[in-house]
């Protein structure tokens, strides 16, 4: 108020000044004018007088600042006071020559393009004939402006200085028992009798907001206290989405940034699943939905609040099921491949049994039908040695005690005891080691993960195929490469194939008696080894299975 007010009288005074000030610049100017004009046709008049007794003494006049000319009335030039007159050109056409020869006097004001000045002229007619004009110098409008500029400028300064110092001053002494009203007692206010009514309602309605604001603010901490102590997240949102209250949870449980009281619930997930949530909420029904994360698996519920048949927002609760999902999710994957590995090996050995219990068995088909048990059986027992060898792995008591060994050596081992295998498969194994490949690692450990590999080389290989073993040091890394031209393993398959009982070729894995856990425990085998696995295949070509340990010096003692 204060500001508009001191605008307000500053720029009335402003455009007062700037108008008195353009109005005296024009009458003094159209003075300034009309004196130069009066004054040169008084001259004239005297000039001419002296003209009229003798020509000649006209030429003997000098008038500072002014010039004398002296045209025949054909508008040659018969005598020039500042130039030579058989040089200049005629000035029959000039207006005031015209007038002066027409009516007896002329005269013509002409405006210097680059000088800023204007040349007043006046002429009259002699008794003879000829025409007498004189002529001036003077100031135009804008030169006499720019002559002004300066001292107009100092004097409107000081002029503006004082004026706004004024409006200040004025400005204040308005706004000064406004702005000293005591808006907690603003009933004993009295500078002005207008303002009254409205500092009465303002009592009323302070007296009101303070007590609705010491409720509001009693109740916000009491659900403030219970909404931040809660594990669950939780949000109130209005129509538009926006959030109306929100604790720090909702956030947390998203890893996503803080939200406050207006801000969209969509800053706290923006997937698809959330937005269809909330939506759905707000249109009058309750809603649920899982949202998994990748790191966390949070249930969703949304419901709507209902006031008067109108749903005027929702409330949002958010929790963490990630350990119960997880189990469920691991009872059910354990369950169903348990199940399913131990219910193929055990009805063919039922059914076997059953025929041979049943005598219907020719004599010479019983060696078979018992090679079929035992395979079975055998089946049945590497499934449950792989298993408990897992277990043994997950809770760390198959940990075994950690020296120096080479890979080499236990890879050259393992290839001979796989070599007779490979030639039944028709593979080939080939083995070479760049390095001795020493490492801080148990025997048993490394042999069940190379064993492990080629084994895979070779049963998923094709006839006539390859498994490359590979010992070799890069830098401070021993690294075990196996490498075969099998089936391969498609793209979408590759980052589970490490998982418990996930086969790609799930006929061909139990053809050739794999229990599904030969990888799985490849990769708990290379966890306790402190190695790093990497894969790279492709379908129809071929695996390779890069394994990375931490080197040891070759002249190191026994870890």
């Amino acid at each position: 108020m204060n500001k508009k007010i001191f605008q307000t009288v500053f720029l009335s005074i402003l455009m007062t000044l700037v108008l008195v000030l353009a109005v005296s610049i024009t009458v003094f100017y159209t003075t300034y004018e009309r004196r130069i004009e009066d004054d040169l046709s008084a001259e004239l008049k005297f000039i001419a007088a002296t003209a009229e007794d003798d020509i000649d003494n006209i030429m003997q006049v000098s008038i500072p600042g002014h010039r004398v000319t002296i045209i025949a009335d054909d508008g040659t030039v018969i005598y020039e006071s500042e130039a030579i007159a058989a040089e200049m050109e005629s000035h029959l056409e000039r207006p005031e020559v015209q007038e002066a020869l027409l009516y007896g006097f002329g005269k013509d004001t002409r405006e210097s393009d680059t000088l800023m000045k204007n040349f007043h002229y006046a002429a009259v007619r002699l008794s003879d004939g000829r025409v007498l004009r004189i002529s001036v110098q003077a100031d135009t409008l804008l030169s006499f402006f720019v002559d002004m500029l300066l001292p107009m400028v100092a004097i409107l300064l000081i002029l503006l200085i004082f004026f706004a110092w004024f409006s200040l001053k004025a400005a204040k002494r308005i706004t000064d028992p406004i702005n000293s009203i005591d808006l907690e007692n603003p009933e004993k206010s009295d500078e002005y009798d207008e303002l009254s009514p409205l500092l009465y309602r303002i009592t009323k309605q302070q007296a009101t907001i303070r007590e609705q604001i010491e409720s509001a603010e009693r109740r916000s901490r009491e659900f403030s206290v219970i909404t931040d102590n809660m594990a669950e997240g939780l949000a109130v949102i209005d129509m538009e989405m926006r959030v109306l209250s929100v604790n720090r949870a909702a956030s947390l449980l998203f890893d996503s940034e803080e939200v406050h009281p207006g801000d969209s619930v969509l800053a706290i997930n923006r997937s698809d699943i959330f937005s269809s949530v909330i939506a759905e909420a707000l249109s009058g029904k309750r809603s649920e939905a899982i949202i998994d994360n990748k790191t966390k698996t949070l249930q969703i519920i949304a419901s709507p609040v209902l006031e008067d048949a109108s749903v005027p927002g929702a409330v949002i609760i958010i929790m963490d099921i990630t350990e119960k999902a997880e189990r469920e999710r691991l009872r059910r994957e354990f369950t169903a491949n348990v199940s399913h590995e131990l219910k193929t090996p055990l009805t063919s050995i039922s059914g076997f049994a059953e025929l041979l219990k049943n005598g219907g068995v020719p004599e010479e088909n019983v060696k078979d039908f018992g090679k079929e048990i035992y395979d079975e059986s055998q089946r049945l027992i590497a499934l449950v040695h792989d298993i408990i060898r897992l277990s043994k792995l997950d809770e760390g008591d198959g940990e075994e005690t950690l020296e120096r060994v080479s890979v080499s050596e236990i890879a050259e081992d393992v290839v001979s005891r796989l070599t007779k295998r490979a030639e039944n498969s028709f593979v080939r194994l080939s083995f070479r080691a760049e390095d001795p490949g020493f490492i801080n690692g148990s025997d048993v450990l490394l042999d069940e993960l190379i064993a492990n590999l080629v084994d895979n080389a070779i049963k998923y290989n094709k006839k006539g195929g390859e498994a490359d073993i590979t010992v070799s040091r890069e830098s401070e890394e021993i690294v075990l490469s196996v490498k075969d031209t099998g089936i391969g393993i498609p793209e979408e398959d590759q980052d589970r194939v490490f998982e418990r009982f996930y086969r790609v070729d799930k006929s061909r894995s139990r053809a050739s008696g794999g229990t599904g856990l030969g990888l799985s425990i490849v990769r708990h085998s290379a966890i306790s080894l402190h190695a790093a696995i990497s894969l790279k295949s492709r379908l129809g070509e071929g695996t390779e299975i890069t394994v990375r340990f931490p080197a040891m010096s070759t002249t190191s003692g026994q870890a």
